[in-house]
């Protein structure tokens, strides 16, 4: 069976997600100064490295999903289709719990490199969720039968 365009599509924002989400915690515990958006002098900075190391596990879940909807998708079958969905999902949610803390906690202000960081993680996750569940969407009879 050929696989859709919008299903190749899906199936590399799934290998992005799967590497995007494996180099920001390999670089967050061997050189965090790279990529965490307060600085340990910050007076906050214990509550957000604490709010951030809540989440390798659910990061690890969003992985893993992406990674079986890979496989599945590459081979057009359902639970490849459910995976990658649950994938699309777990990005969403994942993006709105980023985004609700960093506007609770003022993380944008100043806007230095570290928050511009920190706002496209929360943008690629509130964008490609969406997308990836739009895309399969549309291909599901192919799917569903």
């Amino acid at each position: 069976m050929i696989r859709p365009r919008g299903i190749n599509l899906v199936i590399g924002l799934g290998i992005f997600a799967a590497i995007a989400i494996t180099l920001y915690w390999l670089t967050w515990f061997t050189a965090p100064q790279f990529i965490q958006a307060r600085t340990p002098q910050a007076a906050d900075y214990q509550i957000y490295v604490n709010f951030e190391q809540a989440f390798p596990l659910a990061d690890a879940w969003l992985a893993i999903a992406a990674l079986n909807g890979v496989i599945g998708l590459w081979k057009m079958r359902p639970w490849g289709f459910l995976s990658m969905l649950l994938a699309g999902s777990s990005a969403i949610f994942l993006g709105l719990m980023d985004l609700l803390y960093d506007l609770e906690h003022n993380m944008f202000m100043p806007f230095t490199a570290e928050a511009a960081t920190e706002l496209a993680i929360v943008v690629l996750l509130l964008v490609l969720g969406p997308l990836i569940i739009t895309v399969l969407w549309r291909h599901r009879r192919e799917f569903i039968r």
